[in-house]
Formats: C-alpha cells, structure tokens, sequence
C-alpha cells in the first residue's frame, strides 16, 4: 500500500504539459501498432505498376523508330541509284515503274497510284497502279481539280487526309468524287517542275507512317519530276542531233547509222529492207527564178510530205541539199515502189507557190527503189544503186520512180532469199 501511496504521489506532481507529452506518444504507437502489416507490401506493387508503363511506351517509341530509321535507311540506299537513274538517258515509261518502287519500298501502301499529266487535254492519266480492282485500267482518267488527286494537282501542294478533311470543312470544296471511290487517297503529292505540272502519286493504305511522311513522298515526287523534265530534255537534244534544221527530218549521219543497224537486223531475220532515194527536178530552176527563200519553203514543204506518207518505223532524212532519202524496214523492192510512187505523186500534185515557173509547170521528184540483199549488201552498195536507179529516172524524163536493177541474182528475184513471192 506504501508503494502504491507513493505512485500516486509521483503521479500528482507530473505537470500539464507532461500528461500531454505522455497522450501523444500514446497515440503515435498506438497508430505505429495498428497498421496493417501488408499495406506497406501491398503499396509496392503500385508503384511498379506506375513504373511499368511509362517502360512499355518507351519499348514502343524504339520499335517505331527502330521501324521508321530501317525504312529510312532502305531509302536513302536507294536514292543513290535513283538519282543516278533520273540524270541517264532512261526513257519516259520506265519513270513511272521507278516511282512506284520507291514509294512502296518507304511506305508498305495497300494502294500506290501514279498519274501523268497530259497536257493537250489537260487531263491526268493513270499510267502505274497497284492495289486497285481489276475493272480500273491503266490510263484512267481524272481531271484537273477533280477529286481529291486532281486538287492536288491543280493547287500544286502535298495533302494528307488530315488536309482534306480540314480543306473540305474550312472551304466547303467538293474532294470526294463517285468515280474515285476505289482510290485510297491518305498521303499525295503534285510533281511540279517550274511551277507546271507534270503529275501526282497517290498511296493508300499506309502501313509505314513518319512523322514527316508529306515531306518524304514531296521528295520522291520531286525527284518524279526531275527525271521527266530531264526526259523531254534529252529528246530535244536527241532530236536536234539528229534532225535537219529546215525540214525537221533526220540528218544524214543518223540516216546512215540507222540503216548499218536496219541492214544487220535484215540480215539476221532473212527479211528485206528496202531505201527510196528522190531529188527535186529542175531545184536550181526554181532557186534562181524564185529566191533561196521560197526553196527553203519548198524543202520544208515536202519533208511535211514525206513525214506524213511515211510509216511510225521509216526512217525519212534529209540527205543533202534538195535530196531526200527513206529506210523503209521489212519492204520487198515492190513495195517499195508503190511507198515511193505514192510520195512522187503527192508532191507532183501539191500546190507548191508558182509551180507553174518550173519547167514541168510542176514541183516534181525523181527517184530511185534498191533493196537489201539484192542491189546491195552494205549500206554503200545499197545507196549507190538507189542513186543510179534515181539517175535513169532524170535520163528518161524526170517525175518518175525507177528500181534498182539487181546485181547479185542473175534471175532478177528475190524469192531465193525470201522463200516469198514479193508483189
């Protein structure tokens, strides 16, 4: 009871401020105590949640750009070649095919279009395609303005279906057209060269997309436009080259060299090529009584002539001065007579200025048919019996056609080379 006494004691001189530092503690451990033993461990797995997904964004932010650098990386190894291919000599057809591998080759599309403008119709024609159903052929036609491709071309600007969609709802254009509803139309871009128009490529269906994906497909189009503008470059070269000045026929060299090559690929096939040589009668006449000008229109005037009575795979030139020459490929002797008759006939009927001053009161031609093998086996030979023909003529009056008389066959036909009956 003493002890207890003085506990009691004790108790009764503990000031205020004490019992208040003693409640406190007791309810801190009482707190401390009381927590459930798994909610620290039960946090945890919270928290690694949290940590978790942030990862699995970053896993897929690499694999998009891993995707995106290989792809990358592919173009940039073809671009190379690409380039190298657009600055050659590569012939307009082949332009397009090129294009279409690039685009593919970067974008994965389901549907990759390309589109050439033709000019004259102001039209743009589907020349490469893959992807669309087998009813929509090649050369289908979209016009200027038309559609969401025919936008793209007339207003000259790479569109996405974000852009057409905002263009559609700001402007209220029309960009969905009936007719192009096989078109998968999600990125396209205008090829332009000094701000004209040339084409477009249209992709669809995109399984490899880039942040700046407008930017890469205005590049290959750029690059289209390039190689086609070099294309027509290179034709006028090629055809100034080539070509006579005054008539617009092919020039003596290229006339020569191309039929060296037509020679050889008769003598290959076993088939015959036939070359009509002409002059105009009495040319010198005519310069003197009408002025050098007025003979230079009648040059230009029968080289139009013979252009348009010529076939697509002929080879019509200038061979010199009034004299005019012709390769026509896979042509017995016959037929090459009727071809020349058919020219000396036109020309003599043509209503050439003061006709009448000449001699013949018309503008006339004399010439000469030789054929391969039979009056020549080398272009030399061949011409030359051409021009000998074309010298009879003049002997026995002028306007006329003559054949080559046969050198190397002593029966005067050509069946024994042929195993035809010509005519």
């Amino acid at each position: 009871m003493d002890s207890i006494s003085e506990a009691l004691a004790t108790l009764r001189g503990v000031p205020p401020w004490g019992w208040a530092c003693v409640v406190l503690g007791a309810l801190f451990l009482g707190w401390f105590l009381g927590r459930p033993a798994g909610r620290g461990s039960g946090r945890r797995p919270n928290r690694l949640e949290g940590d978790v997904s942030p990862q699995r964004d970053l896993r897929a932010t690499v694999a998009r750009l891993e995707a995106e650098n290989s792809a990358l990386s592919s173009f940039f190894l073809l671009l190379p070649d690409f380039t190298k291919e657009i600055n050659s000599r590569m012939e307009r057809r082949a332009i397009a095919p090129l294009l279409a591998k690039i685009t593919e080759r970067l974008f994965a599309p389901s549907q990759a279009l390309l589109f050439l403008l033709d000019d004259r119709v102001d039209t743009l024609i589907l020349v490469q395609q893959r992807g669309l159903p087998e009813d929509v052929k090649i050369g289908f036609q979209v016009k200027m303005g038309e559609g969401r491709i025919g936008w793209v071309a007339e207003h000259k600007v790479p569109m996405d279906t974000n852009d057409f969609i905002r263009e559609m709802r700001q402007s209220g254009a029309s960009l969905e057209m009936p007719a192009h509803f096989r078109f998968k139309t999600e990125l396209c871009a205008p090829m332009v060269h000094e701000g004209r128009v040339l084409g477009v490529i249209s992709v669809g269906g995109i399984t490899k997309h880039y942040k700046y994906e407008k930017t890469l497909l205005n590049l290959i189009a750029d690059l289209g436009s390039i190689a086609l503008h070099n294309n027509v470059l290179f034709q006028q070269v090629q055809e100034m080259a080539n070509s006579d000045g005054l008539t617009k026929l092919y020039n003596k060299r290229f006339f020569l060299d191309r039929l060296s090559h037509e020679i050889l690929r008769a003598e290959a096939g076993h088939y015959p090529v036939s070359v009509f040589i002409f002059d105009l009668d009495h040319f010198k006449h005519y310069n003197d009584t009408q002025g050098h000008q007025a003979g230079d229109e009648v040059l230009k005037i029968t080289g139009q002539i013979f252009r348009d009575m010529v076939r697509p795979d002929d080879t019509p030139a200038r061979y010199g001065g009034e004299e005019f020459i012709v390769i026509l490929p896979q042509t017995p002797k016959d037929g090459g007579m009727v071809v020349a008759e058919r020219i000396r006939s036109r020309v003599a009927e043509h209503a050439y200025p003061n006709r009448e001053s000449q001699p013949l009161k018309v503008v006339s031609l004399s010439g000469g048919v030789a054929t391969f093998p039979d009056d020549g086996r080398s272009s030399t030979d061949l011409i030359a019996s051409a021009d000998a023909a074309l010298y009879r003529a003049k002997q026995a009056g002028r306007n006329r056609v003559m054949r080559a008389e046969t050198k190397y066959f002593s029966d005067g036909t050509e069946d024994s080379y042929y195993n035809v009956k010509n005519g």
